[in-house]
């Protein structure tokens, strides 16, 4: 399934993450706080680990369509491109300059139920880092 560029995410108060995220498999639950602009914090509700920043992909890099593979669809009940929201986990440095998104690992939603996976795109040739500042320039 390829996914839609941007769908909503303003509906969303808390995701399940299946797994957790790389590295963190011990927090699966977060709580969306913001959205403004396409950028979020993903926080764990109980303060059980770390909190995120997360950016809607689709709105800074237009032309990002990553291809989810059709087991990580089924997991996520996705039958639907429009119901998939793919965020890219952003690591901000020293400056807003140096904020980066992980194209390589983003996180895919089901904006209907919540559920949600952090998906290794292997075969695909997308960053790890990609500079969010200067994707934010070209919209």
């Amino acid at each position: 399934m390829t996914t839609a560029p941007t769908p909503s995410a303003t509906a969303l108060a808390t995701i399940c993450v299946g797994g957790g995220l790389v590295g963190f498999p011990e927090s699966e639950l977060y709580t969306v706080v913001g959205g403004d602009g396409g950028v979020f914090e993903l926080a764990p509700p109980d303060n059980s680990g770390p909190t995120f920043v997360a950016a809607v992909a689709g709105l800074f890099f237009p032309d990002y369509r990553p291809v989810i593979d059709d087991a990580t669809a089924q997991r996520l009940d996705l039958s639907d491109a429009d119901d998939a929201l793919v965020l890219a986990i952003v690591t901000v440095g020293s400056d807003i300059s140096a904020a980066y998104g992980n194209l390589f690992a983003p996180v895919v939603v089901n904006t209907r139920t919540g559920a949600a996976e952090q998906v290794v795109l292997s075969g695909q040739d997308f960053p790890l880092r990609a500079p969010l500042v200067a994707a934010a320039a070209g919209r």
